[in-house]
């Protein structure tokens, strides 16, 4: 295999504007094809994009023999139904985040992939991105001490009623859209996960999706916090403090593929920023994904991840109504 054949289940907002550019860029993945439910969308997008086929449902897609893998960036709720048929397709899957709607659906996911011998890979693309991989490597190799504590602030503002972020039965809201984010960065960093989780969310009065979402995540010497919302300003930042020095991702997530990205790391030694030469970190994570199953690569992230993520997020929603500290389990 030179190429990865994909195929994409849906037009959706997010593929346009963040991903079909970039991964048109490499070398080792091809776009072939591109389903939506309406197949005048369809048609445009792989006119616009020069992708070779355009099919009107997301199973015609699946049924075409040619493609080897398909990434799905459908809404929460219809990640697992489609995932199955991809995986009985033969196909191999890159999942938008979050994979599932709670950790038993995660885990039931995993396994049906595995039964059927296709990769599963959820789609954060974060990890991909060198600033995170330099972050990482500090910490790991002690360069400022032990972790104390981690922040992370992640806001935006969408007040639009008809946004699948803002229908809950879509599994909308801003903990699972960026929460999920929060939550994935200190397991990351750390290498271990929470024992334990409390949290606080406000629902939107009309929407009923979580608005503001507050959590302590106890990682027994380590703490992590965030707030995440869906009606505040844009903003995000990542803060670690640790016992010999604190490091700053200042553009964390939406991190710009045409400017340098920095790093603020402040130690005894003084301050210093670190620039990252710009890169697509969709394009690096749609290449990662593509290596795993061209050259048998393993991967960044086992799949279990996505499940002890999942794991965390439920535990961060039991705790809201629960009022209290919750075992992540």
């Amino acid at each position: 295999m030179e190429k990865l054949r994909l195929g994409v289940l849906s037009v959706s907002n997010h593929f346009i504007k963040r991903v079909v550019l970039p991964v048109k860029e490499l070398d080792n993945v091809e776009i072939t094809a591109i389903a939506s439910r309406h197949l005048s969308k369809a048609t445009d997008a792989a006119r616009r994009f020069g992708i070779k086929q355009a099919y009107g449902s997301y199973q015609a897609l699946l049924n075409d023999k040619s493609i080897d893998a398909v990434y799905i960036p459908l809404p929460n709720h219809m990640h697992t139904e489609w995932t199955k048929k991809a995986a009985d397709a033969g196909k191999h899957i890159l999942c938008e985040k979050p994979m599932c709607m709670d950790a038993d659906e995660a885990r039931e996911l995993v396994e049906y992939c595995q039964k059927r011998n296709v990769v599963l890979m959820e789609a954060f693309m974060y990890k991909h991105h060198p600033q995170w991989i330099k972050v990482h490597d500090i910490i790991r190799t002690n360069n400022i001490g032990s972790v104390q504590y981690i922040n992370t602030s992640f806001s935006y503002n969408n007040p639009s009623a008809s946004n699948i972020r803002n229908i809950k039965e879509y599994g909308g809201g801003g903990l699972r859209d960026i929460g999920c984010y929060a939550i994935s960065v200190p397991r990351f960093l750390l290498d271990r996960e929470p024992n334990r989780v409390i949290s606080l969310l406000n629902e939107h009065p009309d929407f009923g999706t979580d608005v503001l979402t507050s959590a302590i995540l106890d990682f027994g010497n380590a703490r992590a916090t965030f707030n995440v919302s869906t009606c505040a300003s844009s903003f995000q930042v990542v803060d670690i403090v640790a016992s010999a020095g604190r490091i700053c991702l200042h553009l964390p997530f939406n991190t710009y593929a045409d400017v340098p990205a920095k790093i603020t790391v402040e130690t005894a030694l003084g301050l210093r920023v670190i620039e990252i030469p710009p890169v697509d970190q969709y394009g690096l994570m749609v290449n990662d994904f593509a290596n795993l199953i061209i050259n048998n690569e393993p991967p960044s992230a086992d799949e279990d991840d996505a499940i002890c993520n999942q794991k965390v997020l439920d535990a961060v929603l039991r705790s809201s109504q629960s009022q209290s500290w919750e075992t992540v389990s």
